[in-house]
């Protein structure tokens, strides 16, 4: 009976030791795999990582950085913290089966990963960002007079950090453009710009003043020596040099200054409120290589996608259809210039604006 006492206690001994060896291998292993040393260990991983030590949250003023698991990893919930473990296991799998193991491929996933760790971040309340960055703690009389505004708005919302914060530690996604060059369309088709370029008389390419505007349909009449004959329709308001999608709305298609084969067809239209009077053209103008689409849904999810992530960072999103088409270019000039956008990224977020304004919206087509 001792005999049997004595295995007993011994076996349970033996087991508790097992058992602590296990938890504390376990938590080793946990905290270990925390490290940023650890995530970089992958190749892939060196992608973001570089762009991680260009940003704010590696080198500042205060010599505080964020370690990956500072952002990546909530570790004041369990549930949060081992679905953040699991999913390390996932990127381990895609490193070893060569899905992100390339710059190419990384960046092919890019926008596919950034928006599981957005989407966590908008399901938690950015609880990760929260524990550095505290709205109660903020001292908002020490901020320009814009963050100061925009930053009590959003802590009278307790507004999540990443509904304006994106692309802060590494880079945004490029959103892919399904585009081709436009000596790939033949006679009769029709497509969509989407790049400013230059428009031409003739063949001579004698430089002017003209040029068509990204997302602009026109349609494709003949091709020669490398270069595109194209008609546009549109509508000019009284005397401009500017060309618009339709009548009433300043969408601007292209400007015409310097183009000789401009036909009026005959109909027209009268504002009562700006008592100018609008005329349809028929324009007839060359273009050279310049990428185009046929697909401008494609289009305006690439816009969706830039003016979120651009423009939202300045200050909270204003909904497309807050403003009508003729009001946006007004009130989006200060946020092209804030965002410091391109002029092909100012032209093409606009037009996406306003064919999603609050007149349009609707009656959109495509």
């Amino acid at each position: 009976m001792g005999r049997i006492k004595r295995k007993t206690i011994l076996f349970v001994i033996i087991i508790f030791i097992l058992s602590f060896g296990i938890v504390k291998a376990t938590d080793f292993a946990l905290h270990k795999s925390s490290e940023t040393e650890f995530c970089i260990s992958c190749h892939s991983m060196t992608i973001p990582y570089d762009d991680y030590i260009k940003s704010p949250h590696y080198a500042n003023q205060h010599g505080v950085s964020a370690q990956c698991k500072d952002c990546h990893i909530n570790e004041k919930s369990n549930i949060e913290y081992l679905t953040a473990k699991l999913g390390g296991i996932k990127d381990i799998w895609f490193e070893t089966t060569g899905k992100i193991d390339s710059k190419e491929k990384y960046e092919e996933h890019r926008m596919e990963m950034a928006q599981t760790v957005w989407k966590q971040m908008e399901a938690n309340n950015s609880a990760t960002c929260r524990n550095c960055h505290s709205y109660d703690k903020m001292n908002f009389d020490e901020m320009s007079a814009k963050a100061k505004q925009q930053m009590q708005i959003a802590a009278s919302k307790n507004q999540s950090c990443i509904d304006c914060h994106k692309g802060i530690a590494h880079s945004l996604p490029k959103v892919k453009s399904y585009t081709f060059d436009i000596n790939e369309l033949k006679s009769g088709s029709t497509a969509y710009t989407t790049t400013i370029s230059p428009l031409y008389n003739d063949q001579d390419f004698a430089s002017i003043k003209a040029k068509i505007l990204p997302y602009t349909q026109f349609t494709v009449l003949d091709k020669a020596n490398g270069a595109t004959k194209i008609k546009l329709s549109g509508w000019q308001e009284a005397h401009k040099n500017l060309l618009y999608a339709m009548e009433g709305k300043r969408i601007t298609d292209a400007v015409i200054r310097g183009l000789d084969n401009i036909k009026e067809t005959g109909k027209t239209y009268y504002n009562d409120t700006t008592k100018k009077s609008w005329k349809e053209l028929s324009i007839i103008a060359w273009v050279k290589n310049t990428p185009v689409t046929s697909n401008i849904n494609q289009q305006w999810e690439k816009n969706t996608f830039e003016y979120e992530s651009k423009c939202a960072q300045c200050h909270q999103k204003v909904q497309e259809h807050h403003f009508s088409s003729n009001d946006w270019p007004a009130q989006f000039k200060g946020m092209a210039r804030q965002a410091k956008l391109t002029k092909n990224e100012t032209q093409g977020i606009l037009k996406y604006l306003q064919y999603h304004s609050s007149d349009l919206s609707n009656n959109l087509e495509n």
